[in-house]
């Protein structure tokens, strides 16, 4: 491939991209644009077409490991200028917290080069290692109620509690993984979490996980030219899962308000999952009629382009769940630490199966099952 050689709609793209980053992120984001312009024209860390139900054409995987190394660079450029950082939240202070996050980036980003190297069970393994040897070097996230009677029994009880948490945090990466196809679902998402924690802790690492999240969203939507893949998958999402366990350990948040912050990914795997049982499938069995496939289904039958239906499904999930939290931020609807916010979520909630089931019509499952 000719990594200079541009159809007139791949330049109309650039010159979108190039346009909103300039707009909000200036001469670096215009630099970061041309290098994520770059990544889709190589050839390796391809996606593989039609894996997530939702693309129809090959994608790179490396999204993750660039706005990694985004991030990297303006922590380094803050330094370098003389910035320091808050001294709330993981990702400033603590180097357990770097440690969760780059060994989560780095089992992707070997998933992202070579492909099913590593078992499904293994790869689930090894993530959860990765959380069993945070939360035993900093025990102190592990939280000792969230307000559920039953689960606040279990997590009194000291290994359970361990147990529980490490599988939280191995699901959230693995529902995060699971969004990865549709294009500004889970870098939307990502977003609107970095910048709540930023603007609530004033953290410089929040702040710059907000601003390359914002870059590769921008990217996202209009190319759909590249994917998250394994390593942003996982390590943006250890970075959220370990910053909303510090932040409610800190009592900055409540569990009601990270929970609709984050709902999408969350009640989508829970939902796949018992789907998947009541059809008498593996509950671990990776498919493709999840609530986002369903209405890409639709909306891909009425436009005229794939690309604009896949980003249309991501943008239209993100503002209706993390969006509406977002909105509710703003508007100050009850402080952040308030148990209130479980009446968004319960909103979101009731969006989401009535979605779900209306999308559902018209619509083969079995045709969209995903085979290992």
């Amino acid at each position: 491939m000719n990594n200079f050689l541009f159809s007139e709609q791949d330049l109309l793209k650039l010159s979108a991209m190039i346009i909103l980053a300039g707009a909000f992120f200036g001469l670096f984001g215009l630099v970061i644009m041309l290098i994520l312009q770059w990544l889709t024209r190589q050839t390796y860390a391809q996606d593989v077409v039609e894996k997530h139900g939702i693309a129809d054409s090959g994608a790179s995987r490396l999204g993750g490991l660039a706005v990694m190394l985004t991030t990297f660079a303006i922590l380094l450029l803050a330094s370098l200028s003389g910035l320091t950082s808050s001294d709330v939240g993981p990702l400033g202070i603590h180097l357990f917290g770097w440690f969760g996050c780059i060994a989560c980036a780095i089992l992707g980003l070997i998933e992202d080069f070579r492909n099913n190297v590593l078992a499904p069970r293994y790869r689930l393994l090894s993530k959860a290692i990765i959380f069993a040897i945070v939360f035993w070097l900093w025990p102190a996230l592990v939280p000792s109620e969230i307000g559920i009677e039953l689960v606040d029994m279990m997590l009194d009880i000291t290994p359970l509690g361990w147990l529980i948490t490490v599988l939280f945090c191995v699901g959230f990466l693995n529902a995060a993984n699971m969004a990865d196809g549709a294009n500004g679902l889970m870098p939307g998402i990502f977003f609107i979490a970095f910048t709540v924690f930023y603007l609530q802790t004033g953290g410089l690492a929040y702040s710059a996980m907000m601003t390359s999240s914002g870059l590769f969203l921008i990217f996202n939507v209009i190319s759909g030219r590249l994917f998250l893949g394994d390593a942003g998958s996982y390590g943006l999402g250890a970075a959220v899962a370990l910053s909303g366990l510090y932040l409610y350990s800190n009592d900055l948040f409540s569990a009601a308000f990270l929970a609709a912050l984050l709902m999408y990914p969350c009640v989508e795997l829970l939902v796949s999952m018992g789907r998947r049982l009541l059809l008498g499938r593996s509950m671990f069995l990776p498919d493709n009629d999840h609530l986002h496939n369903r209405i890409y289904f639709h909306l891909q039958r009425y436009l005229g382009s794939k690309t604009l239906a896949n980003s249309i499904t991501g943008l239209a999930v993100v503002l209706s769940t993390s969006g509406l939290a977002m909105v509710g931020y703003f508007a100050n609807w009850w402080p952040v630490t308030d148990d209130r916010w479980i009446f968004v979520f319960a909103v979101q909630s009731v969006i989401y199966f009535l979605v779900f089931t209306i999308s559902g019509a018209n619509r083969v499952v079995t045709q969209y099952v995903v085979q290992d």
